[in-house]
């Protein structure tokens, strides 16, 4: 049995394993049905750490461009760095695995953004 334990003088190996935790029920991954939630999250102008109406614009933009089905815009307030800022968090919840990368490298240079964080999550979700 592989305990770590010592063997004749010799430690035997430890093996790792890992495992990918989905929040996806069986039912859904047996209808071939993965949907997915997608959390963007974008600070405020790095000068004025505020959200003004013309960033807001831009972010509208890209989100209804993006997002065409729908989404949740939530403003707070977020910490970068040490520091306090308004920042934005989009939510969508879609059918389909979005390619974002090339569209959010887009925003984030023309909100002038050091980053921006997006996290994908598979979900099991339905509309009632």
């Amino acid at each position: 049995m592989n305990n770590g334990t010592v063997h004749a003088g010799k430690p035997y190996p430890v093996t790792f394993l890992s495992f990918r935790s989905e929040c996806v029920t069986p039912e859904a991954i047996a209808k071939d049905k993965i949907k997915y939630r997608v959390d963007i999250y974008i600070g405020s102008d790095n000068d004025s750490r505020k959200i003004h109406a013309n960033y807001l614009d831009i972010v509208k933009k890209w989100a209804n461009a993006t997002f065409p089905d729908g989404y949740t815009l939530v403003r707070g307030e977020g910490y970068y760095n040490g520091f306090s800022e308004d920042s934005i968090l989009l939510h969508a919840f879609l059918n389909y695995d979005p390619a974002l990368k090339r569209r959010l490298e887009r925003l984030k240079r023309e909100l002038g953004q050091e980053s921006v964080l997006v996290v994908k999550s598979l979900v099991d979700f339905e509309v009632v």
